[in-house]
């Protein structure tokens, strides 16, 4: 069942940041989050995963070696130990000692703005288990009513089951966001198209450097909006606007937002 959220029925093309300003600051940061937010993003899209002993933290990779100065597994981790590392001195050492944030964290702020959120559940059950999975799916919903936040929410998994799990047991609740045309984690039990909102428009070559022309018109015929991620240029927007799409998603916020202005979409 798809949501009848009223952001779906309009015509505004959505700008998102992708782990936050994450240019300029360390990704999937409060103040990656800040900046973007100040920039005058409409979407802020994160990761969620779960510690070792079950608290909700917004970071990227299982790993945490990419992002912090520590070693391991963030399921493997507690919060206590999460909440030790580095995670900001990987980017710039200027931001020493940045923390990784918890979902409440992060909660308490967006709360206090008018962006959407699009949380990307990192959870796979093909990879921990469903019950890993789906415990950390119920925690992240249970906050976000807590926090009023259904209408702003996007939930995001390049799981199928995921994607299903959320769609049965709140339906048409939330914006789903998936990935039509990719190579899945897992599959779902019913068509994908049946309950997405929103879909990353994925395969791309040279000379479709903006997505397939059947990949908009078969997710136009399934009633599913469609987002990107492209160079931040005027020509990719615009032949990204052109064959349908309505959100972009950027690594680098200020010059997407400029490139939209040229476009007179801001």
């Amino acid at each position: 069942m798809k949501c009848n959220n009223p952001i779906l029925k309009s015509n505004k093309i959505l700008f998102g940041a992708h782990r936050g300003d994450r240019f300029n600051y360390p990704e999937n940061t409060m103040p990656a989050f800040k900046s973007a937010i100040d920039l005058g993003v409409d979407v802020i899209e994160t990761d969620v995963r779960t510690t070792k002993d079950g608290h909700l933290v917004l970071i990227h990779d299982r790993s945490v070696e990419r992002t912090t100065n520590g070693v391991g597994f963030v399921d493997q981790t507690t919060l206590e130990e999460l909440k030790k590392l580095d995670a900001g001195s990987f980017k710039d050492e200027k931001f020493l000692n940045e923390k990784i944030p918890t979902v409440i964290e992060f909660l308490d702020y967006i709360s206090t703005t008018n962006a959407l959120i699009n949380w990307e559940l990192k959870e796979y059950p093909e990879e921990l288990g469903e019950d890993w999975a789906y415990t950390c799916i119920d925690k992240l919903i249970d906050l976000i009513i807590k926090y009023h936040l259904e209408d702003r929410s996007m939930i995001n998994s390049f799981s199928q089951k995921v994607l299903e799990y959320v769609d049965k047991k709140w339906p048409a609740k939330f914006m789903i966001h998936g990935y039509i045309g990719y190579d899945y984690k897992d599959v779902a039990t019913t068509p994908l198209e049946s309950f997405l909102d929103w879909t990353a428009i994925w395969r791309k070559d040279e000379d479709n450097d903006v997505g397939y022309k059947a990949d908009y018109e078969h997710a136009k015929d399934n009633d599913v909006l469609t987002c990107i991620l492209v160079p931040d240029t005027v020509y990719h927007y615009q032949k990204a606007i052109d064959m349908g799409c309505r959100m972009f998603t950027s690594d680098n916020v200020t010059e997407g937002l400029k490139v939209l202005k040229q476009l007179n979409k801001r």
